[in-house]
Order: C-alpha cells, then structure tokens, then sequence
C-alpha cells in the first residue's frame, strides 16, 4: 500500500518534467519567431502620399496624416520583415524580402520576384532604390560590402549587373539619390560616400566623415539619411547595435554642422522627407516622429485609428519581449515542484550514502530478534567465503545505453543547432571592422566556426566513458581490492577503500556503482562477492555526503590533504567575499 502515493508522486514528476520540456520548446520557438511584431519602418513617398510598413502591414497616408487604406503583407505572399520599400508608379512597389528583390502591384496584390545575378539566396540586409523609369536597380548588399548596379535590356528586359562598387565600403547601408549622384552610408567606415560617374565612365568618389563633438559616446555608425529643401542633409547614426540614434545634420558643404537631440532610447529604421516634415520611423516604440526643418519636434504622424493599431501593437510586442522571462520563471517554479515531487517519490533515497553490507533479509530478521536456529536457515548470500578466492563482479551489459542514446540525439540537435547558427551568422560576421580602417582576418570565420564546436568535444569523451563503464570489473581476495575501468587500473588494500552507495573511492579517483541512481551492477552480486567478504572496507552512511572529504583526508595522502583544505580555504574565501 505504501507504494501507491510513491507511484502518484512519481507520475507527478513525469508530469512536470513533461510540461518543463513543453515550456523549454516554447522558449525556442519564441527565440526562433523573434523579433515580433515590427513597429513603423521604411517610409516611402509616393506623390502626395506616404507609405509605412508597421505591425505586418502597408499603410497609405495623405498629407493631413490620415490612412488612405492598408494592405497586410500576407496579401502580397511575403514576409513580415521586409528591408527596403519604394513606389515608381501609383500602385507599383518595390520590396525587398528575405533575400529577393519584388516588384509588387498593388492593385493586383501580387509581388513578382526580379532574378538579379551574383545575389545569393541567403537571408539578409539589403536596401533597394529603383529609378523613376525602372531602368536601373541599385542593391547595397551589406553583408558582401559592396553597392551593386543593375540596369535594364531594352531587347529581353532582362537587368544585367553594369557595374559593382567595393572599394573602401564596409557594411553599406542605405542610399540616396541627389541628381547625378549617389549617397551611401558607408556604415563601419562612419562616414557617408558620395558615387558619382566621371568622364570615360570611371567612378568617382568622395568620404564625408560623419564626427561630430556633440555625438553622443559611441554614436559613429551612418545608417540613413534624407535630403532637405535647402541642401542639407540629414543623417541618422547610431551605435553599435543599430539603435538610440543621433539626427546629425550636414550642411549643403556636406560637412557635419549639428546635431538634433532625440529622445533618449529609440529605434529609428529609415528617415523621409514628406511635406516639409521629416519623418522617422521607430520600431521599438511603435512612433512615427515627426520633425519641422528647423529640427523641432512635433506630435507624433497618424490619425487616431493607426495610432490606437499602434498602441495595441506595442502592447503585444511588449508582452513578446517579456515572454522569456516568463518562460524561465515557469522552468525555475517547475523544478522546485520537480524536487519536492521527486524527494516525496522516493528518487532522492536512491543517492543516499547508506551502509548497504548487510542483506535486506538480514536486517529484517535481527530487527525482530529472530535469528536462524540452523546452517541451512542462513541465506546463502552471508555464507562466508575462504580468505584468498579471488571473486569478482562485472557491469550489466547496456546499462548505460539508454543514457548514451540519449546523449548522442542531444548532440545532434546541438550540432544541427551550431551549423544552423554559422550557417547565418557567417556573412553578418563581416559586418564589423576589427579596428578602424582594418578589415578582420579571412581565418577568423572558420576560428569562429571552431569555436562553437567544442562543446561538441566534451560531450564525445562523456560517451566514450559511459561506455567504458560497462566493461568495468571488480574483483577481491578478501584482503585486496582491485577495479579496472577501461584501460585504467585501480588497485588499493581494502582497509584503505571507502565504500558509498554510490562509488567506491581508491587513492584519488572513484569508481561507480551507479549513475544518477541506475545500478551499474548486479547489487545483490556486488554484496555477496566483493562487500560483504570485505569487513575491514570503510563504509560511508551519511545522507548527504559521499564521503569522499573523510577518504581523501584519510586515505588520500598529500595530494587528498592538499584537496581538501583547497577547498575549505575556496569556500572560505567565498563566504567573505559574500559577507563583505
């Protein structure tokens, strides 16, 4: 009857780690899913209407600020996070979209994809600008650091790649079009280049540094900028991770004049100029800024519909941002409950210390005081054996294979993991300089690469050992006692052996009897034949320790000595370092 509520607690922990392992997968997918809902980006002017792709959705404006009308992403079969947006014609758009160029029409609520040669298919950052006749495309492909130009057959309509800038670009981010120029924030170079096709068709260039005294600290990366009426520009740069950007204004000398303070955390994606306000879309707080040419700021774009869409869209990313937290709170309060069920189940006995010499039957008949009036009433297991017979135990064959099974799938899934991760990240790692001006060595990817793999190599050794365990042997002849595990031999006089439940501890080094509670033997044989014929064998029978601080202050030598004050004197340390 006493193992029925052990049973039920029992299942009670499967049941939680089940709904552990549930909440760890939504942990991923969340991870997987991010970033969420996107807030308002990419500003594009068409006519006497602005367009803005916010919350998986593109939305039309009038001047006035009132939404003409809004088409949701999935209409147009792409995805909710598109890098680059521009009209050439009424209904006409051109998006970027995971790593393609489409040519949408609206009206038809089709998007179309443009074969460009020499762009891989490989997800990533690259800002589009068409001309007004559709004539010539041009891709600033971030990744590859390069700005590359495509122009149109008259005879197939096919674009042929005409001409590909990469000298000096490092990471290139958004470009402009003034007359017969094009601007490029060259992004890791802080600066902002200005192309401009010279006689004989030879590219001419020019760097406009980006520096500025009241730039606040480590606000050097150019990422977006929008020309002004009277010839300025207007350039965003940000810090590091792209994000709470300064609005620096250059003069039509194309130095740096001033900068305009914004609020101070925001996430601007792009800037337009739209009916004599500039506009900067942030993504963070779900806010279209808007900004008179003298750099006052003025109340926020949108009518009151698109404004109460954005509100609940924040809401929502918000709660998407809070999500891991909550995800790991829930594991945390899980495996609190996953102890006290497994202590109430009986698990936690399993990795008790306890003196187990004696035979159960033993124990049984001495607590009642009834001890075997004849030989043959003694179990055979207490029978003594002759001192000097050499007997010996060997591990279950396939006790560890359920472990190691499961072991190598998670190192599958590490390794799958791991190669999807490089697999990505690998161009973005040529998103930053080593140091300014310096491009990073070829062989710090595959370094890199190496790198994400070791966890691999200790998982290997692990398998190697769990399946070495079951080649183990022990043996004894009543005085000495001797194991080997693997290739390694342990050998030491019984009265110098400390015996747990759970190891048997030699010298230095330690030999299991069970992993995580799992008998590596047969119990009953390790008892008859090597335990119980081992009286002089130290027995640990504390709850809590293994015993091995006793055995390695005892039996260790110099070197257990040494271990153990080592760490007294680490815990020690520890504990005053807590205090101070």
């Amino acid at each position: 009857m006493a193992s029925q509520p052990s049973s039920g607690y029992r299942w009670g922990l499967r049941a939680v780690i089940a709904l552990q392992c549930l909440l760890i997968l939504a942990f991923v997918y969340q991870g997987l899913s991010a970033p969420g809902p996107f807030g308002p980006r990419l500003p594009a002017v068409q006519g006497e209407t602005l367009w803005i792709e916010s919350h998986g959705a593109l939305h039309q404006f009038n001047a006035a600020g009132q939404r003409l009308q809004h088409i949701p992403l999935r209409d147009l079969k792409i995805s909710g996070s598109p890098t680059s947006l521009q009209f050439t014609q009424e209904h006409v758009a051109w998006v970027h979209d995971e790593s393609r160029v489409h040519r949408c029409d609206l009206q038809q609520r089709q998007c179309l994809p443009v074969e460009l040669a020499d762009l891989d298919t490989r997800r990533s950052y690259r800002w589009v600008r068409v001309s007004p006749d559709e004539s010539e495309i041009t891709v600033s492909d971030a990744s590859h650091h390069r700005v590359m130009v495509y122009r149109r057959d008259a005879i197939t309509a096919r674009y042929t790649l005409a001409r590909t800038e990469a000298d000096g670009m490092r990471f290139p981010n958004q470009t402009l079009q003034v007359g017969g120029a094009m601007w490029v924030a060259n992004t890791n170079r802080h600066e902002i280049v200005q192309l401009r096709t010279g006689p004989g068709g030879k590219t001419e260039r020019q760097q406009h540094p980006i520096a500025h005294a009241e730039l606040r600290p480590g606000r050097s990366f150019p990422f977006a900028m929008a020309q002004a009426p009277h010839g300025q520009l207007w350039v965003l740069v940000a810090g590091p991770n792209m994000q709470n950007a300064d609005l620096l204004i250059m003069n039509p000398q194309w130095q740096a004049e001033r900068v305009i303070p914004l609020a101070p955390k925001q996430d601007p994606n792009a800037i337009a100029l739209f009916q004599q306000h500039m506009l900067l879309t942030d993504m963070t707080h779900f806010l279209v800024r808007r900004l008179d040419l003298y750099g006052r700021v003025l109340g926020p774009f949108g009518d009151a519909s698109f404004q109460a869409e954005l509100e609940t869209a924040r809401n929502q990313a918000q709660w998407a941002h809070r999500m891991p937290t909550l995800l790991m709170s829930s594991i945390g309060v899980l495996m609190l409950m996953a102890a006290w069920l497994a202590w109430k189940a009986g698990e936690f006995r399993q990795l008790r210390g306890t003196a187990w010499r004696a035979h159960p039957a033993e124990k049984t008949a001495q607590g009642n005081h009834t001890a075997p009036t004849s030989p043959s009433a003694v179990p055979t297991t207490a029978r003594p054996l002759e001192r000097g017979r050499v007997t010996m135990v060997k591990a279950l064959p396939g006790s560890t294979r359920t472990r190691r099974r499961m072991l190598l799938i998670t190192d599958a899934a590490v390794f799958l993991a791991i190669g999807a991760l490089i697999y990505w990240a690998w161009p973005q790692f040529y998103q930053h300089d080593c140091a300014p001006g310096k491009s990073c060595a070829p062989w710090m990817p595959y370094a890199f690469a190496a790198l994400a793999l070791l966890p691999l190599i200790p998982s290997m050794a692990v398998r190697r050992r769990l399946k070495a365990l079951e080649g183990m042997r022990i043996g004894t002849d009543g005085e000495q006692i001797q194991a080997r595990v693997g290739k390694k031999h342990y050998q030491a006089p019984a009265h110098q052996v400390t015996c747990t439940r759970q190891q048997l501890l030699i010298g230095l080094s330690a030999v299991p009897l069970r992993l995580h509670g799992e008998a590596l033997f047969d119990e009953e044989a390790l008892r008859r034949n090597v335990i119980n014929r081992l009286p002089q064998m130290h027995m640990a029978d504390s709850p809590w320790s293994p015993g091995w601080l006793g055995h390695y202050w005892k039996h260790g030598g110099w070197r257990g000595r040494a271990i153990v004050i080592g760490m007294g004197g680490w815990c020690g340390l520890w504990v005053w370092l807590m205090l101070r």
